[in-house]
């Protein structure tokens, strides 16, 4: 399904062992790139970096949000990046809209070259596994079904696109999702929204009436007005 580009980066560092002449060592990351249904999003992965533990992702939706990660403080330093998503074996990138990937794709190469060559970790502390679709005591049979629903059908699916949902929460027939990485800016996501995750909810699950996206700073505004009053209205 992605077009698939192959880009070959080289990284070159020299060093002085003791007692030998000085010498050239050279390591070779294969990062490659796939598009995503979202023209500004970018994937890049290779077979030689591991970002984070299986089912772990971050997502940083702004630079003000990447104050904890080198590597995604780096890309941000890309004039251009306005994005970063980082799962297991992928970063993707979301971009401007009036620049072309060939002015950024290098930078962001060399951005995640030059990581991986540091030494740096990933976060200055542990990120924590996507706990949104786990089973609470307090969860009834609706809420089950539409948590198992997006961990075992379409969290896979957005994630294939470099992207990630995040379950905020359902109330009065309503699903409130978050869209992460290369869904949260695509032309498509609505069409992805309503024309894919609402109906086969609406299919599978009766109760459930309309889904509904909500941006980072409603839904943790949410979050925590549920955990309050148990509500998500005022």
């Amino acid at each position: 399904f992605f077009f698939v580009s192959h880009m070959f980066f080289q990284l070159h560092k020299a060093f002085r062992p003791l007692r030998q002449p000085l010498g050239l060592a050279m390591r070779s990351v294969f990062i490659k790139t796939a598009t995503t249904p979202n023209p500004e999003c970018l994937k890049f992965y290779s077979i030689d970096l591991t970002f984070l533990d299986e089912g772990k992702t971050l997502d940083f939706p702004t630079a003000r949000t990447a104050y904890k990660s080198p590597l995604a403080k780096s890309l941000f330093e890309v004039e251009g990046v306005k994005g970063v998503f980082i799962a297991d074996d992928y970063v993707t990138v979301t971009k401007e809209e009036e620049l072309e990937w060939n002015q950024l794709s290098g930078h962001i190469f060399s951005a995640i070259a030059n990581w991986k060559q540091s030494g740096e970790p990933l976060v200055d502390e542990d990120a924590e596994a996507d706990t949104d679709c786990q089973p609470l005591p307090d969860d009834d049979e609706v809420v089950l079904a539409i948590k198992e629903l997006l961990e075992a059908r379409i969290k896979p699916m957005v994630q294939r696109d470099g992207g990630n949902i995040r379950y905020i929460g359902f109330e009065e027939g309503i699903v409130y999702l978050q869209l992460q990485g290369a869904c949260s800016t695509c032309p498509s996501s609505t069409n992805t929204l309503k024309g894919g995750i609402e109906r086969m909810m609406m299919h599978w699950i009766p109760e459930v009436e309309e889904v509904t996206e909500v941006n980072q700073e409603d839904a943790d505004i949410m979050v925590n007005r549920w955990a309050e009053t148990g509500t998500f209205k005022y």
